[in-house]
């Protein structure tokens, strides 16, 4: 009757055991990931709130003074877009992140290395980068150059204002 108990302890404590271990693991599991999704989204709103303050402030707006004029505005533009272009990518990337992110589970299932939205970014990318030019050849002399740069800095900071509003349900 002892060993029948004995038994029957085992049969009852292994189990147990192993789904503690299992929950522990899984536990694991869950804290990376919600490690890893707080860094991704902390750079991505690191990036995309010093792109809102940015498009607030003037920039360049005393670039033009002196005898540099228009040469001097495009310049600091040229500047600003390449800040702009790096801040957009790391807000990109911190959202295709998020979206490839997998949940613990006990599947297998690995996220897809190319997602629709990688397709839609390239796609706006080039619209951007045809756009611009396009409507900068109104222009004529330096005013040209100065018309596309600044373009680029409005389509860039409004397309990152649009994705704040169709991904925002990543950020919390």
């Amino acid at each position: 009757m002892v060993r029948l108990y004995r038994l029957f302890c085992i049969f009852l404590l292994v189990p147990t055991l192993a789904g503690q271990v299992g929950s522990q693991k899984n536990k694991a599991a869950w804290d990376a990931f919600y490690a890893e999704q707080a860094k991704l989204r902390q750079r991505g709103k690191d990036a995309l709130e010093r792109e809102q303050a940015r498009s607030k402030a003037h920039l360049c707006d005393h670039s033009g003074e002196g005898d540099r004029g228009g040469a001097g505005i495009a310049d600091c533009l040229g500047t600003e877009v390449k800040t702009t272009e790096h801040d957009y990518l790391t807000y990109v990337q911190a959202i295709g992140a998020l979206l490839r992110l997998h949940i613990p589970d006990d599947s297998d299932q690995k996220a897809p290395k190319r997602l629709l939205f990688d397709s839609a970014e390239e796609s706006w990318q080039r619209y951007r980068d045809q756009a611009c030019p396009s409507m900068a050849t109104q222009w004529v002399d330096v005013t040209s150059p100065i018309a596309n740069l600044d373009c680029h800095l409005q389509l860039t900071w409004n397309h990152m204002n649009e994705l704040d509003l169709l991904y925002s349900d990543l950020w919390h």
